[in-house]
């Protein structure tokens, strides 16, 4: 019961009752603008959803796409890689020096060996006055075995324009030579290097190698590896031709 005069909305009792809540109109909630690709888009106050399957769908895509992309580029470093390296080794190898050697127009270096099978000494200087040719080989060496028999008869059959001599380089006493030699009926005079010393002037790497020396005693020119007779014939040709 309201008491008498009392203010509308206020009892007897002095405690004022609840104010009713105001009607309020059903307005749509304030929402920040969303770009577009998000779960919506914001337009003239109001929230327009997309369907959520359209979004999952493009990522997915997006997803596929950079994964390709990602292992494409891992595929690409990977095989490139190797062609590079294998240029680099095919520029190194066109540029490596080849093997040193006595040039044309030095002086062949002197020497003296004990002859293979015993007898006088193998000398270079008593060979002065002729064309040599000067064979270095050994007895483990494969290509050397194979060239012995083509010396043997360039020695033989052409004793009146050159002189052919061997030095077996770091093989022993020569035991092993001298077998090969007679197998392959090689008879020129040869030189038992022991130590290599006369290789090693010759600035010998490897085996067989074959330096020409004139009737002057200074080197026309060298070959490496064995020979064939049509190649020692060129050589006996040039050492033999008139200056």
């Amino acid at each position: 019961m309201y008491a008498p005069g009392a203010p509308a909305g206020r009892c007897d009792t002095g405690v004022v009752p609840p104010r009713a809540a105001p009607a309020t109109r059903n307005r749509p909630t304030s929402v920040p603008l969303v770009a577009s690709g998000g779960k919506g888009t914001a337009v003239a106050g109001a929230l327009v959803r997309r369907p959520s399957g359209s979004s999952d769908r493009t990522f997915k895509w997006i997803a596929v796409v950079a994964g390709l992309c990602l292992i494409g580029f891992i595929v690409f470093v990977a095989v490139r890689a190797p062609a590079k390296a294998g240029h680099s080794l095919g520029i190194a190898a066109l540029k490596a020096a080849p093997p040193p050697v006595l040039h044309a127009g030095t002086a062949a270096p002197a020497f003296s060996l004990p002859r293979l099978g015993g007898g006088a000494p193998v000398t270079l200087a008593s060979l002065r006055g002729s064309p040599v040719i000067l064979n270095f080989f050994a007895s483990w060496c494969p290509d050397c075995r194979a060239e012995l028999a083509t010396i043997g008869d360039i020695a033989a059959q052409d004793s009146g324009r050159v002189v052919v001599i061997g030095v077996d380089s770091n093989d022993g006493k020569g035991a092993a030579a001298a077998k090969l030699l007679s197998a392959a009926h090689a008879s020129y005079p040869v030189g038992v290097d022991t130590s290599a010393d006369v290789a090693a002037k010759y600035l010998l790497t490897a085996l067989p190698v074959t330096y020409f020396v004139n009737a002057q005693g200074r080197i026309v020119g060298s070959a490496l590896g064995p020979q064939s007779a049509s190649s020692l014939r060129r050589w006996v040709g040039r050492l033999t031709a008139s200056p």
